[in-house]
């Protein structure tokens, strides 16, 4: 089994959406819409556009970001084989970590390809190990003690996208898709059950929950391959599909019919994403006819704001601070392999006991 590059965590959280499906839904994002937009809104957001460089120099790809109660930031570097291999070998990756008031430093090297990461508010991280000779599992590690094997919140519940951007090894699912783990009902130890809950679209990417865990968004990023579609029709064209997806889930974490809220009409890739209080969504899209950058869409699907990093660089990545620096947003890039991080002007969502 494979586990790739995005990772989310069913967090409580007391904010609470409006409830989109009691209104009119709008048309999805388009094309036109990320060209001509006009954002009236980019005040109340991004009040500053000129983002600090907190981190560079690396050979591979940056990805997933988490914080942790004490302020602490974690990112990832992807060391692809192809690229990243020296005179000593393949390097396995590692997850990188910022203190309060101090520059990042390794945190865990090798680290079986991490990519996506999650934290609960019991500082539990939550890694999905990926492949091109990494560990291809979900490991979860308690950052407060270092044992494995515990649960990541009161539901335990734990969602992750498997697809497959590079690495040798054969792959053996049929489809890429997104998964959920349950933990063991009794112990809270030993076997987790684990669900394919979406299999409709091509490679899903990014995927976040919204504050009150009611949304599962799922980015779709596929340079041009194709998915079985198990579960029927996709709700975009599967082949070379990018575009922004929000599945209702219900009490069980079982997802519903989508609505879709962004279609980049086989012209972009909508990747990592992070959340404010209000549910807003952060959206990474390291490529698109608009030019990359972070785009803010509300739950309803309305594009209020965009983010654009220096020398039009690509995001792979988003996530929030913690405590003082909960509005504190970091960017993760891929190509120079850089970490990025800006104040706005709203908090982001966190995990709550």
């Amino acid at each position: 089994m494979r586990f790739n590059t995005a990772l989310a965590a069913t967090f409580a959280s007391t904010a609470v959406l409006a409830c989109a499906t009691a209104l009119a839904q709008p048309a999805p994002i388009k094309l036109t819409g990320l060209r001509d937009a006009d954002f009236k809104r980019q005040q109340e957001f991004f009040p500053s556009t000129q983002p600090e460089l907190l981190h560079s120099g690396g050979c591979g790809v940056m990805e997933g970001i988490a914080s942790a109660s004490d302020g602490r930031v974690f990112f990832t570097e992807i060391t692809r084989s192809v690229g990243c291999s020296d005179a000593k070998g393949m390097q396995g990756g590692r997850i990188w970590v910022v203190e309060p008031g101090g520059k990042p430093r390794v945190f865990r090297e090798p680290s079986g390809m991490a990519a996506g990461l999650a934290i609960d508010a019991q500082d539990r991280m939550v890694v999905a190990e990926g492949a091109d000779y990494g560990g291809r599992r979900v490991s979860i590690t308690d950052l407060k003690t270092g044992e494995y094997d515990v649960a990541i919140d009161k539901a335990g519940r734990i969602y992750f996208s498997d697809l497959r951007l590079f690495g040798p090894e054969n792959i053996e699912q049929r489809i890429n898709a997104v998964y959920r783990l349950d933990p063991p009902a009794i112990t809270g130890r030993g076997l987790w059950p684990i669900t394919r809950i979406i299999g409709d679209n091509s490679k899903m990417n990014g995927i976040e929950l919204s504050p009150d865990q009611r949304t599962l968004y799922v980015g779709l990023c596929d340079p041009g391959t194709n998915a079985l579609g198990e579960q029927g029709a996709a709700a975009l064209d599967r082949t070379s599909a990018g575009g922004l997806l929000a599945y209702p889930l219900d009490a069980s974490g079982t997802p519903g019919k989508p609505r879709v809220l962004l279609d980049l009409e086989k012209a972009g890739c909508v990747d990592g994403m992070a959340t404010d209080t209000e549910g807003n969504v952060y959206a990474s899209l390291p490529a698109s006819p608009g030019g990359p950058g972070i785009y803010v869409i509300t739950p309803a699907g309305e594009l209020v704001a965009k983010l654009q990093l220096p020398n039009r660089e690509s995001p792979v990545n988003v996530g929030f601070g913690r405590g003082p620096d909960a509005n504190m947003l970091y960017i993760a890039t891929v190509g120079a392999g850089k970490l990025y991080r800006i104040r706005i002007g709203k908090p982001g969502s966190t995990p709550t006991p």
